[in-house]
């Protein structure tokens, strides 16, 4: 009785161990019924990243494996009776992994990703209504990095995705919006967004516009947002694009007058 007793034990710990190793990956966190991911765990056996999109700010939270976070559990912004007081209660054991997913809850799955280049791009839609894949670059150094502390302001251009197509019909499928906050606007729009932002902050000069366009987004389309950005009273120098190096996979916002389309 007594071996069979110690073998049911090690059978567990073998179990457990052997879950901690399975979570060791790229992945993207998903609710059931929603085809967008609304974050990401990068998890290694030392370490475990969680990427959001944060009031439209894409950020790493980076935990050390049974240091900050124990081995046997994981991170979710969606976890049931979590409501963002404390950190901790988004942490939770209860969950299993079946070849490349993670199930947790009754609705919450993950879905293991390649480590390429459309997985990269993929992260700066994040959080968003609209699909964007940014320019492009072979460089690796840029006008701003987001690293550097200022005041910012997020304006998106991309295509709608298909929850918010599904849920009207005024969209055209093939058309790029304008994405200020949480709503899709229209160029119109630009004055009174930008000039709340610096009412904030009491003045327009100390806040840097990073615009996250798609690379396909025409050029009248963005000489028209500059417009309406400069009639606002900003500079050209505070307007940035977000350029993308996907061979290095590094990214970084360059100025406006260089990542124009022609």
């Amino acid at each position: 009785m007594k071996n069979i007793f110690l073998f049911l034990i090690f059978l567990l710990f073998a179990s457990c161990a052997n879950k901690e190793k399975q979570l060791v990956g790229h992945w993207h966190e998903y609710q059931i019924g929603n085809p967008d991911f609304v974050c990401c765990h990068n998890i290694t056996d030392s370490t475990y990243t969680i990427t959001m999109n944060v009031f439209d700010f894409i950020t790493d939270s980076i935990l050390k494996r049974g240091i900050d976070i124990p081995k046997n559990e994981v991170f979710t912004p969606q976890k049931k009776g979590a409501f963002g007081y404390d950190i901790n209660d988004f942490f939770t054991s209860d969950f299993s992994v079946k070849e490349n997913k993670v199930f947790i809850e009754d609705s919450i799955y993950w879905v293991k990703q390649k480590e390429d280049n459309a997985t990269f791009i993929s992260h700066f839609s994040m959080g968003l209504l609209i699909n964007i894949h940014p320019f492009e670059t072979n460089e690796t150094k840029f006008d701003y990095n987001l690293n550097k502390i200022s005041n910012l302001t997020f304006i998106h251009i991309g295509k709608l995705k298909n929850t918010p197509l599904s849920l009207t019909k005024k969209y055209n499928p093939k058309n790029y919006y304008l994405q200020l906050n949480d709503k899709i606007s229209s160029i119109s729009d630009i004055r009174e967004f930008v000039l709340s932002e610096s009412e904030e902050t009491n003045a327009s000069s100390q806040i840097l516009l990073l615009i996250n366009a798609d690379k396909n987004v025409s050029k009248e389309f963005l000489l028209k947002l500059e417009n309406e950005i400069l009639n606002s009273g900003y500079a050209k120098n505070q307007i940035y694009y977000l350029t993308v190096n996907p061979e290095k996979r590094v990214y970084g916002y360059n100025h406006v007058i260089n990542f124009i389309p022609k």
